[in-house]
């Protein structure tokens, strides 16, 4: 191989998952016929491609492409492990203008990116609630509703396309960039999502014996799976039914499963999914958190948005907040109810049950309506529509429910792996409750351990980024393939004392204040500055 060669396959290794590549050919003669497919293949081999294969649409631009352009084209391709498959053709030199998309395909909201493979910027942004939405808003409710009928497991898919291609169209709009057009996009979802949107049964991977029809799709073609995009569509990978995905790929960015240090990854929303582990073992468990810590409870919990009251300090009996954008308050964001529930628990508003107490201040009001007590965040006059907005009783009781799942997932995978809390050398939290949220707010209310802030670190979306580095560097490939083989699953719910665990975590922060010092020195200067 010449040096020409060897320094080509070198540059392909760290490149993403399409490319464009520049050809040169020679027209062909009476006296060298070859074919145009065998004459694009021998081009790409001389440039180092191994494996190269046309798809059905590329042999159909073929002519009379190639011979308008004077044999001066550009073949993009898709890396599909071992084949390098031309999917499309263009006159001329057209490898400045090349772009992918990354996805994060979220049971709530869908968000992609448009990104400049040469340069690995992000072009822009784009979010939607997912079109699932409509037929349950849990998945478990979707499970059931596809298991009722053929129909339904085909409006299904349909629904999730349709947001697809919103998404699609709304970053060409911003961008100008035939999104639709793009060669490659990589979708990062869990392991029920892409059974919804490969229109498979996933009733398999709620069901003993957990085994998915796939944890593995690879490369599908956009237009099979009914999106208005002409490109390959690649599925990150999963591990298991409950470790999807999304999980493989928040681990590609933390790169903890390389170190001798122990480090945990925590993505929690509407779900809950953990890893633990270093360079000598892994350790994975999933399980339900709830749609609390997304803001999405209460009669006033929205999810964030201008007008969403995202912070919230109490002194006393005085209560001030912010919102998103400045404006009046609609309602409360996640991070808004963390803070209300930690600021609360501080000043003796609610006891460690998480009970109000109704003479510690004069917005703890009787609700008539509901019957029961309730903290008043807004007053009349503070909030947009001029009404009190408040979170009662019951919505303390369902995020206290949702916070202990949080946490006795949390527990029950560091007594499997045989640790403690400081044995984890770097915590590693995603999702936008942890992006968004204060964590000393969180410690508080106990959904976190009560070790120094300096051993967390906060993702606003690790799947969407690693869906993005996957995007633009194949040889991440190797990463996934290790970890497929090399992380352990268990399950939390066969787990003897799960229920046990879940009712001491049924407090603020714990029934155990040990285990929150920080916590319970706050609680007692509090104590006595007010005696």
């Amino acid at each position: 191989m010449t040096e020409r060669k060897r320094n080509d396959m070198e540059t392909i290794n760290t490149q993403g998952l399409s490319e464009k590549v520049y050809l040169c050919l020679d027209a062909p003669t009476e006296e060298e016929h070859a074919s145009d497919q065998l004459r694009i293949i021998r081009g790409l081999e001389e440039k180092g491609y191994r494996n190269v294969r046309l798809s059905l649409e590329a042999l159909r631009e073929i002519y009379p492409l190639c011979r308008d352009a004077g044999w001066k084209i550009t073949a993009t391709l898709i890396h599909k492990g071992g084949e390098n498959l031309v999917i499309s053709l263009e006159k001329g030199d057209g490898t400045d203008c090349h772009y992918g998309l990354a996805v994060d395909y979220g049971s709530t909201t869908i968000v992609m990116q448009v990104v400049d493979m040469n340069s690995g910027k992000v072009l822009a942004q784009e979010s939607a609630i997912n079109g699932q939405t409509a037929c349950g808003a849990d998945i478990l409710t979707r499970i059931t509703y596809g298991m009722e009928s053929t129909e339904h497991k085909r409006e299904l898919r349909q629904v999730t396309a349709k947001t697809f291609c919103i998404l699609l169209e709304g970053l060409a709009e911003k961008t100008g960039i035939r999104t639709k057009e793009c060669p490659v996009m990589v979708v990062s979802g869990n392991t029920t999502m892409v059974h919804f949107l490969l229109e498979l049964d996933a009733w398999t991977v709620f069901s003993s014996p957990y085994a998915p029809v796939t944890t593995e799709p690879g490369f599908f073609r956009g237009k099979d799976l009914g999106l208005d995009f002409s490109g390959e569509v690649f599925f990150m990978p999963g591990i298991s039914n409950y470790v999807g995905g999304d999980i493989v790929s928040g681990l590609l960015l933390m790169d903890f499963y390389k170190k001798d240090e122990t480090g945990l990854f925590f993505d929690i929303g509407t779900n809950g999914e953990l890893v633990i582990g270093n360079r000598e073992w892994l350790l994975a468990g999933a399980g339900a958190a709830g749609p609390a810590l997304e803001g999405d409870i209460s009669r006033y919990g929205i999810r964030a948005c201008p007008g969403a009251i995202d912070t919230v300090r109490i002194e006393g009996e005085e209560l001030t907040f912010t919102t998103i954008g400045g404006k009046k308050p609609v309602g409360i964001c996640g991070s808004g109810i963390i803070d209300l529930l930690a600021q609360m628990r501080l000043n003796g508003w609610v006891d460690i049950a998480g009970n109000l107490v109704p003479e510690a201040s004069p917005r703890i009001r009787y609700l008539e309506e509901e019957g029961e007590y309730g903290a008043v965040y807004a007053l009349e006059e503070e909030s947009e529509e001029r009404i009190p907005l408040y979170f009662s009783q019951t919505d303390i009781r369902q995020y206290i429910d949702t916070k202990a799942a949080a946490h006795t997932m949390l527990d029950c995978l560091l007594e499997s792996a045989g640790c403690t809390e400081e044995d984890i050398g770097h915590y590693y939290l995603s999702g936008a409750f942890c992006a968004h949220g204060n964590l000393e707010s969180a410690i508080t209310v106990g959904i976190f351990p009560d070790v120094p802030l300096e051993r967390y670190s906060a993702l606003s979306n690790a799947s969407l980024d690693g869906a993005r580095t996957l995007l633009l560097d194949r040889s991440r490939m190797e990463d996934i393939a290790y970890l497929r083989e090399n992380v352990y699953s268990v399950q939390f719910a066969s787990m003897p004392d799960f229920i046990v665990r879940m009712q001491a975590a049924k407090f603020i922060p714990h029934t155990d204040m040990e285990k929150y010092p920080t916590v319970k020195k706050k609680l007692e200067q509090r104590k006595n500055s007010r005696v």
